[in-house]
């Protein structure tokens, strides 16, 4: 059975770390809505979502998700393949606007077999880390819900954590060691440059995949082509005059690990004595990368 719950609602958007108990029915996901009204003319999406500087949600102190608000977003476009809600993009004084991001649990929303598993009372807490966003809304508020799916009995929760890695001192390729012991669904990377006039260079030219030392699935795969491939995860209205800027979200990519929803390619790092991601540098400059992760109910 599903149960739609309220947890938090009409709450004055602070500049804050606030920390809310969570159902301890299995939950499927939650949903953070986030409103207020246009500052003299239209809210940015880069303005809006950065008042959300940090989700996480903790069981027992240990993250299950821990992402900044853009990586959410991200996420919230590739794995759902479509773009979160964002109301009236008009840039009229004092509209009213609203972002909604999901926190997912699973790779589907409302799977019993891939969900957060039942816990007990104060287990599970959401940790908001935000700002006040004077500058882009006036009278911001938050509401948070939750999706629970009573009875469920899942195998396995999605886990979504970031790193951000810091400059590495030099181009070329160097190697960011990975969590082993769960299924990688994907790797989700922010680069800090993208090419936008007169260069080619991004972050990070090429991808490889490490297992036990070994090149696994990723022999080298460049940026440009992990960019081809997200045609499939986002489909994006075409762009061919400047006045449609950057296609959003800016500066990600998506290493996908599940292209086809089924479980056939999952990169399966249990009982690996290592694992790792080779980056091919094109700038020497700090990222950051969000790991998203199978994680097993019995094994934790």
């Amino acid at each position: 059975m599903i149960r739609k719950t309220n947890i938090l609602k009409g709450y004055t958007t602070a500049t804050e770390v606030k920390t809310i108990d969570l159902p301890v029915n299995p939950l499927s996901h939650l949903v953070i809505s986030l409103d207020g009204y246009n500052v003299t003319d239209e809210a940015t999406l880069a303005e809006i979502i950065a008042s959300i500087n940090k989700v996480e949600v903790l069981h027992e102190g240990k993250s299950i998700v821990s992402l900044e608000s853009e990586d959410l977003y991200a996420l919230n476009c590739y794995l759902f393949r479509n773009q979160p809600m964002l109301t009236q993009n008009i840039a009229t004084d004092n509209a009213f606007r609203q972002l909604n991001l999901i926190i997912p649990f699973g790779r589907h929303l409302f799977d019993p077999n891939e969900c957060m598993p039942a816990t007990q009372k104060g287990e599970l807490t959401l940790k908001l880390d935000t700002t006040a966003p004077a500058a882009a809304l006036d009278n911001s508020t938050l509401q948070i819900d939750a999706v629970e799916l009573i009875g469920a009995t899942p195998s396995h929760v999605l886990k979504s954590t970031v790193r951000n890695i810091v400059a590495p001192g030099a181009t070329g390729e160097k190697d960011i060691p990975l969590p082993i012991g769960n299924k990688y669904v994907a790797i989700l990377a922010w680069l800090t440059t993208f090419p936008v006039t007169s260069s080619h260079l991004y972050g990070v030219l090429g991808w490889k995949l490490k297992k036990d030392n070994i090149e696994h699935v990723l022999a080298y795969f460049t940026t440009q082509g992990l960019i081809g491939e997200m045609a499939t995860r986002l489909p994006t209205m075409p762009r061919d005059i400047a006045a449609f800027g950057q296609v959003q979200p800016a500066n990600y990519v998506w290493i996908d690990f599940d292209p086809n929803s089924n479980d056939d390619f999952l990169i399966n790092s249990e009982g690996a004595a290592d694992m790792s991601l080779t980056c091919d540098y094109g700038v020497n400059e700090a990222m950051r990368i969000s790991m998203i992760e199978l994680q097993s109910i019995s094994g934790g």
